[in-house]
């Protein structure tokens, strides 16, 4: 788990990159960079561990280079850190003999490298450096055969942003988690030339196709993320963009090379961005801070436009935002719902906002009190109360709980009603296909189980089937029994039941056999039937739902 508050300590500018974006190898170079006394280090971390940060990141330039920096990594061993992150360039770690002496200290170390490029002439082009691409290599292989965790950052520029798309097969093989790819700010960069600004810092809109295809090639799941690029460059990468990060204090190396006092990281970082009035109008405004006045200097602000909440929910396909661009929905839905002639009121829940999805309490209007919490958005864990609308889910919890049988949602809400949770949920989901909405997989229960659960998921999964809508589903009381019923587009009526039966033997442990059928209604099974029959029966099949 992360840690819930987080510093970093700077320990000096020295670094053997060069780098175009950073002032570090800049003040090398001119050898105004020199080691730091190690007091003062030691001090800046035991004061922050006082203040309770538990994970901390060792900077530079490059932190490795100091000579007092196995003894910084002994003293926040000792202190308790509960992560000591090593923000490194991959040289020294690229030497056996400098890994087995870092880990043998016994620190709770993860590795963050520096990788500036995902190809040799990309990285060596922007650190300046000639080889320092193959330490990189070497030191991702010796850190991932010791079981290390590492993550990986680029500062995006015109000699690497094009490189991008390589990036996956690069680092896959060496069990990286994570990569941050970060837009350069020129305040960072040192003493730089407009000229040389000019050449360094990319146009954010030629960055658009090689995100798009690097996105494309890492395997689902891998955590890539965006720093300070305007959403509205890329909207279908909108949900991996960010301009702010955890609470982050920073102790850095002012202009006498002395150890600043500790400040607001991101608060500071976006002190030099500006924004064109018309954002205001952006669904995502809340998530940008803008653009560096630098940039904007150079190419203006023209390639900027608002996201509309259509537009985000055109290219949301993860729903990892839908708390934003269904926002106007919930207004409507909140709107329509007062109409209805039903003893409860429905209002918004702020403390259940959050980027994936709007919470909605649904209140007694005779006892104030919540009866029900009902989430749009991504429901995410398909073993509560849910539907499938074509672009979202729609899930209901009871008080809180996530948790409930199918008898739960057939008893009254309460005692001076008789209406119950089931027919809230259908005045509901009717209000949201009045306004357009369509359901794509009905209300089921959480309480399935084993096989009959997998096939469940595996179904909302695939679901809209060409040529049939699914009208219901119905449960067992012991979960192990589903029956769901689809209409054809000609009217058909089609019933599929899958099950586990108990089977015992004398003599052996009970075991379960999974079983299922199918029955068509009344008409004629036409081509486009069957065809949605062998996808719905390939889909349930048990053998590709064993896990």
């Amino acid at each position: 788990m992360e840690p819930e508050r987080q510093v970093e300590i700077q320990l000096g500018h020295l670094c053997n990159n060069r780098c175009v974006f950073c002032v570090s190898g800049q003040r090398t170079e001119m050898g105004d960079a020199r080691p730091l006394p190690l007091q003062p280090i030691l001090k800046q971390i035991s004061d922050a561990f006082e203040r309770g940060h538990r994970k901390l990141t060792l900077l530079g330039g490059e932190p490795t280079l100091q000579p007092t920096f196995f003894d910084v990594v002994r003293h926040a061993t000792d202190l308790g850190f509960e992560e000591i992150v090593i923000f490194t360039n991959g040289v020294k770690t690229s030497r056996a003999w400098f890994v087995d002496q870092l880990l043998a200290i016994g620190a709770p170390l993860s590795f963050r490298i520096s990788l500036q490029g995902a190809t040799k002439d990309a990285h060596e082009a922007t650190t300046g450096r000639p080889r320092s691409f193959d330490r990189i290599k070497r030191s991702l292989e010796l850190l991932h055969r010791a079981g290390q965790t590492i993550t990986l950052n680029m500062c995006v520029v015109q000699s690497n942003y094009a490189s991008v798309p390589a990036f996956a097969d690069l680092v896959q093989p060496f069990g990286v988690t994570q990569l941050h790819l970060d837009m350069m700010r020129p305040l960072d960069a040192g003493i730089r030339t407009e000229e040389e600004l000019r050449r360094t810092i990319p146009r954010y809109s030629d960055l658009a196709a090689p995100l798009r295809e690097m996105q494309t090639n890492f395997s689902p799941g891998f955590d890539v993320n965006i720093g300070n690029l305007p959403p509205c460059i890329v909207p279908e990468l909108a949900s991996i963009i960010h301009h702010d990060g955890e609470t982050t204090e920073t102790v850095a190396i002012d202009a006498d090379d002395r150890l600043s006092k500790p400040w607001n990281k991101y608060l500071v970082k976006k002190r030099d961005k500006i924004k064109k009035p018309s954002c205001r109008e952006c669904i995502l405004n809340d998530r940008c801070s803008g653009v560096y006045e630098t940039y904007a200097n150079f190419y203006g602000l023209e390639e900027f436009q608002p996201i509309s909440a259509e537009l985000l929910r055109e290219k949301d396909s993860s729903l990892k935002l839908a708390g934003h661009w269904l926002r106007p929905v919930v207004e409507r839905l909140i709107t329509s719902f007062s109409s209805a002639e039903v003893p409860f009121d429905l209002i918004r829940s702020s403390a259940r906002s959050d980027e994936a999805g709007v919470g909605i309490a649904v209140v007694s209007k005779a006892t104030s009190s919540t009866k029900l919490i009902v989430r749009l958005g991504n429901a995410g864990d398909h073993r509560s109360v849910f539907a499938r609308f074509e672009s979202f889910s729609f899930s209901v919890e009871f008080c809180g709980s996530r948790s409930f049988s199918d008898a739960a949602l057939m008893a009254p809400l309460d005692e001076h009603t008789c209406v119950t949770a089931a027919e809230i949920i259908q005045i509901l989901v009717s209000q949201l296909e009045a306004l357009g909405e369509r359901l794509v997989v009905p209300f089921s229960s959480g309480a399935a189980k084993g096989s009959v659960l997998r096939r469940l998921e595996r179904l909302i999964a695939r679901a809209p089937f060409k040529g049939l809508v699914w009208k219901s589903s119905q449960l067992a009381s012991d979960g192990r029994r589903a029956e769901l019923l689809f209409e054809a587009e000609e009217g058909q009526t089609l019933s599929v039941w899958f099950a586990e039966e108990e089977i015992r033997k004398e003599g052996s442990r009970p075991s379960r056999r999974a079983t299922g059928g199918y029955r068509l209604g009344s008409g004629e099974a036409t081509p486009v039937l069957r065809e949605a029959l062998t996808e719905l029966l390939h889909t349930m099949r048990v053998s590709s739902l064993q896990r």
